[in-house]
């Protein structure tokens, strides 16, 4: 039996490698983290909980929360970035073009101060990034602010007043690099990662000096041990990433040179182990006949994948916070040709397991299957199940690791080689005509390249289960809170090749056929879309649900006071949910979508407050005057206001 423990927060003493807490550079970032007045990181704390300790807004009062103030950020484009609270100051972050916000807490939001970088070749840099201009967030040590642009310059900069103390730049456009992600304070390092999965970048980790900006390390998910930071302290837990050198033997020849792994998501950290962990980004390309020996395929029994599992795309990591060691890894979906990459964020959960305390990772993965991990070494300590509907694979081996793939799901290049697998036969007359109706679909250029290719696979969950959207965990309840996505689709990989500079069309190799449909956990066809779930770790079920027929998948909050806070797109409104029951128990109408997880705080008045930025994309579908009242377009409307929430004052003095 596994039960949870309940969370409390600890300022490390010791940490790993022998460093001790009080001889660090951000030594203060663990107390502020311990004070939950504050939000110095993205996800709230090292844990990646996006939980706050705070419950004067509670079940009782919830119902008389009320706007405080607002404030315009002055975008027309969708927010990602949580905002930050130190002390009395606020701190927001935009999309491009980057805007800075310091905001006074004892003034409504007055701006202090705010910081425009210098945004170099913009347009450039929108052409190798994938889904928007984005930052997705912001932290803070020793006095200083520190964030990225989209096009990978990081800045550290005075906390009171926006002067630069340094700036480096993490990435190159020319190789299709772009950053996207938030970052991890660890010790004295600002630890980040790249993104670029769809133009061939190489995924990395790179850590800096968060006083000077010095590069100290830098670390790659594929290639060569010492470029990956494998050295004796690798100590994988299942025999597949036992090999010699697994950023090389699994992948064929020297395909890893092509890209995959980046690193876009959310870190957590283990102050006691000293370790970080993060997710990394799909195989590149996507066709995997350009990863493994042309149209073969190698399985197990049990329909794991025994060859060329192009380590480490797909996967999770585990790394030593002052050394960039890699100490262990995993492959959640090896080979990965579904862009079923996994940028979210692994919360760190102790557990009871047989009576016994495990440190434990949990993570409702991108792939559909909900997985618990012994974060220390890297060992499955579940039967991962699935938490929607999943049919590319039936199931995880444990012994192994290896996950069981249905070779019917599996892409191919060339009709006769996926055919010599699964047995199909010739193609018959109808069968032709269906595959070039299919064709017809992606339009003339498509129905040409499928007389090369000619191979489509449809599969649940087309590409998510959920998208880098953060989970959110309490203590109080034991349960996980995911944004799970019933999306299922099909698709074909192409012949191309891969050039520098590089192109979107000339690299992923691979085309979309047909239109989405959804089908939910129970395996039948339905009309929800999403849901909005609780999953409890312990006995590997969802213990609730919450549908939604539009598209919302949104960051979750959880707070002390038995509450969830998040968007409801579909409908443009602002909610707060009963978290032992998903019942919702208040409403606030935005008009707008919501991409960022909200933030709790206390004010310097000393009451409870929830922030969170309403934004959506740009170019959102418009609405005709005659659109359904409830039509969802008509809750997109482009634009970004920052709201601030607080109980009504009679309520709050009450408290």
């Amino acid at each position: 039996m596994i039960s949870s423990r309940l969370w409390a927060p600890a300022l490390a003493l010791v940490l790993g490698s022998g460093f001790v807490a009080g001889a660090l550079a951000n030594d203060d970032v663990l107390k502020l983290e311990k004070d939950p007045a504050n939000v110095v990181m993205p996800s709230i704390s090292y844990n990646g909980w996006n939980y706050s300790q705070l419950d004067k807004i509670n079940l009782d009062n919830v119902k008389d929360l009320t706007v405080a103030w607002t404030f315009q950020l002055g975008v027309t484009d969708e927010v990602e970035a949580s905002p930050l609270v130190v002390g009395d100051t606020m701190y927001v972050v935009t999309p491009k073009p980057n805007r800075l916000y310091a905001l006074d807490l004892k003034n409504n939001g007055t701006i202090k101060w705010e910081f425009r970088p210098d945004p170099g070749d913009l347009n450039a840099t929108l052409q190798v990034a994938c889904c928007g201009a984005q930052t997705r967030g912001l932290n803070y040590a020793e006095g200083k602010i520190f964030f990225q642009t989209l096009g990978g310059h990081i800045y550290a900069l005075n906390a009171a007043d926006g002067k630069v103390v340094w700036d480096r730049q993490d990435a190159d456009q020319i190789y299709g690099q772009t950053s996207t992600s938030n970052a991890l304070i660890a010790n004295n390092l600002y630890i980040t990662g790249i993104a670029g999965g769809e133009f061939g970048v190489r995924g990395f980790v790179t850590a800096y000096d968060i006083n000077t900006g010095k590069q100290r390390w830098r670390y790659y998910s594929t290639g060569p041990n010492n470029e990956m930071g494998i050295g004796p302290r690798f100590k994988p837990f299942y025999a597949d990433d036992k090999v010699e050198n697994p950023g090389l033997d699994t992948w064929y020849g020297d395909s890893w040179k092509q890209g995959g792994g980046t690193v876009w998501g959310f870190f957590t950290y283990d102050p006691d182990l000293n370790m970080f962990y993060y997710s990394t980004g799909n195989c590149g390309p996507w066709n995997p006949d350009y990863r493994r020996e042309w149209g073969k395929v190698d399985l197990d029994e049990n329909g794991g994948l025994a060859s060329y599992q192009n380590k480490y795309c797909a996967g999770l990591m585990a790394r030593d916070a002052t050394t960039g060691e890699l100490i262990w890894a995993y492959s959640i979906s090896p080979q990965d040709q579904w862009d079923i990459d996994e940028p979210g964020i692994n919360p760190l959960i102790d557990l009871e397991i047989n009576g016994q305390q495990r440190k434990a990772l949990v993570k409702a993965a991108r792939n559909g299957y909900f997985y618990v991990f012994d974060r220390q070494t890297g060992e499955l300590l579940n039967d991962p199940w699935t938490f929607v509907h999943t049919d590319y694979m039936t199931g995880v081996d444990k012994a192994t690791g290896r996950p069981k793939y249905d070779i019917d799901k599996m892409m191919f290049t060339r009709e006769e080689d996926r055919r010599k697998y699964t047995q199909a036969g010739a193609v018959s007359a109808e069968e032709k005509a269906a595959q070039e109706e299919e064709a017809k679909l992606y339009g003339e250029e498509a129905n040409k390249s499928a007389a090369s290719s000619g191979t489509v696979a449809s599969w649940c969950p087309a590409n998510q289960a959920r998208n880098w959207e953060n989970d959110a965990y309490s203590p109080k309840t034991g349960l996980l809170y995911t944004s799970a996505s019933f999306n299922c689709r099909a698709m074909r990989v192409t012949e191309g090749k891969y050039v520098v500079p590089l192109t979107a069309e000339g690299y992923k190799m691979r085309e979309w056929v047909g239109e989405h449909y959804f089908i939910g956990p129970d395996g039948k066809e339905t009309e929800v879309k999403n849901q909005l779930q609780a999953n409890d770790p312990v006995t590997g079920k969802t213990v609730w649900s919450m549908d939604f027929k539009g598209e919302s998948q949104d960051p979750i909050l959880a707070t002390a006071g038995d509450l969830l806070f998040l968007g409801a797109d579909d409908v443009g409104a602002f909610r707060a949910v009963n978290a032992k029951t998903g019942e919702t128990v208040w409403e606030f109408k935005t008009g707008t979508g919501f991409a960022n997880s909200p933030i709790s705080y206390l004010g310097p008045d000393g009451q409870q407050y929830i922030a969170v930025v309403g934004s959506s994309v740009p170019g959102s579908q418009a609405v005709g005057a005659d659109a359904a009242p409830d039509a969802e377009n008509r809750y997109s409307r482009e634009g970004s206001t920052l709201y601030v929430f607080a109980l009504h004052r009679s309520v709050a003095s009450a408290n």
